[in-house]
């Protein structure tokens, strides 16, 4: 049995095949129902949903005992709702400890993918463990005795940090006193050049990954004024929410929040980019998105 494990993870390792295949038995497909975090999902399974822990990776949390997920926590996820999301038959492997101390299922898993380096079941697949590391959104984490492709696992990680992906990309767009989360307020035009600055200023967000602003909104603690971000999935990038009435962003400086719900997920008091001079676009960096 052991010769013939070493023989399949030989393969596994491209060095006697163009594609990889699975060292143990695996089972599926089987439809995704969920996404909790970048390593936990939840899949269906014949008892009824069945969450499952990748093996030999570690995501960023999405709580933490102080409340709200850790850094990249949410791009993580994202990165894994993309790949995976709900409806997507994945092939499911276990290895020689199925289940952890909280009653999940522990598993490799495949998803059909023409690009893919792993045949299984005749078809060609990516594993998804793998794939989360490569992309860096996730850190090798070995628990014996599930170790089959712990090395591989190794190997992506490095390349990833050397490659400045994912948890080590950072962001043209961040200093070290910006949020670390998915949404960041970046730039606003408070001192438009219109009567009372009615129906001029805007402010604008930056999202690092596509995002469902649904909820979202920016707040004004002097006036209580809520400005609602949309609801629905917008795209990374620029995001630029209007203020169609009168001004409430006080020319000579103010704090924006934004806000989901009654939590605060950003805030930035923009007094030190204040100009004075109308139509002007003040921006976190300094520089003006357009």
């Amino acid at each position: 049995m052991r010769v013939l494990r070493a023989v399949l993870l030989a393969v596994y390792l491209g060095l006697g095949a163009a594609q990889s295949a699975p060292v143990g038995t695996f089972y599926g497909p089987v439809p995704v129902l969920a996404v909790v975090d970048g390593d936990t999902l939840v899949l269906e399974s014949n008892l009824g949903p069945r969450t499952v822990r990748l093996i030999g990776i570690d995501a960023p949390e999405m709580r933490r005992p102080q409340g709200g997920p850790e850094p990249y926590g949410i791009e993580a996820r994202a990165f894994l709702e993309a790949l995976l999301p709900p409806g997507t038959p994945v092939w499911v492997e276990v290895d020689l400890a199925p289940t952890d101390a909280y009653g999940r299922l522990l598993a490799y898993l495949y998803v059909a993918d023409p690009a893919g380096d792993w045949l299984v079941a005749d078809a060609t697949a990516t594993q998804v463990n793998l794939a989360v590391v490569e992309a860096g959104w996730a850190t090798p984490l070995t628990i014996a005795p599930n170790e089959t492709y712990a090395d591989l696992y190794e190997r992506a990680a490095a390349a990833s940090e050397a490659g400045r992906r994912g948890l080590w990309a950072g962001s043209p767009y961040v200093t070290a006193d910006w949020p670390t989360g998915p949404i960041l307020i970046w730039c606003a035009l408070v001192n438009p050049s219109t009567p009372n600055d009615e129906a001029g200023e805007w402010v604008s967000v930056l999202l690092r990954v596509p995002l469902d602003t649904r909820g979202y909104y920016l707040f004004d603690e002097g006036s209580k004024a809520r400005f609602r971000l949309p609801a629905g999935v917008q795209p990374a990038g620029e995001l630029r929410v209007e203020n169609p009435g009168r001004g409430v962003w006080n020319n000579a400086g103010d704090t924006i929040y934004l806000m989901l719900g009654d939590q605060v997920v950003d805030a930035w008091d923009y007094t030190a980019h204040v100009t004075r001079v109308e139509d002007v676009v003040l921006c976190r960096d300094g520089v003006s998105p357009d």
